[in-house]
């Protein structure tokens, strides 16, 4: 596989990225919103903490040509989350598009993956409830309710 070092690289972007989902989701839920939503958020934080631990798997089954301790370097911008009180729909916007860059990082590494020996079902796996849950954000924010066929983890 020639371009390890690239996927290993988007790995880590994929990482981050749910790192600071984390963050974000942490602050929002800090906020007076809605029973639903805080429900729907948690679970979002849930499944992003799940996702960043296998995107850590990921890494180390990968990480023959990186440093160790590369997945924790901070070379990316400082995260700085500052929300007011009572605006959770600002909120919801920033969490909304981490989700669609993380869903953007995915397809550059299943692009990256795509000729290569990796089984990218888990991957693939990721990315879609990435966007199922950009949809059940969606629809709590619009007040609607979410639809029955979506499943989170």
């Amino acid at each position: 596989m020639e371009n390890v070092k690239a996927i290993v690289k988007q790995v880590i972007k994929i990482w981050r990225l749910y790192k600071t989902q984390q963050k974000m989701l942490t602050v929002t839920m800090g906020q007076e919103i809605p029973f639903s939503l805080r429900k729907l958020l948690s679970q979002d934080y849930m499944v992003c903490s799940l996702f960043k631990k296998e995107m850590a798997n990921f890494y180390d089954a990968l990480k023959c040509h990186m440093r160790d301790a590369c997945i924790l370097d901070s070379d990316s911008k400082t995260i700085n989350i500052e929300n007011p009180q009572g605006h959770f729909d600002l909120a919801l916007a920033e969490i909304i598009g981490v989700h669609h860059k993380i869903i953007a990082e995915y397809d550059v590494l299943l692009a990256l993956a795509e000729n290569s020996d990796l089984n990218t079902s888990t991957l693939k796996q990721h990315r879609k409830q990435m966007a199922l849950m950009i949809d059940e954000i969606e629809a709590q924010s619009n007040g609607a309710p979410a639809g029955e066929e979506t499943m989170l983890l």
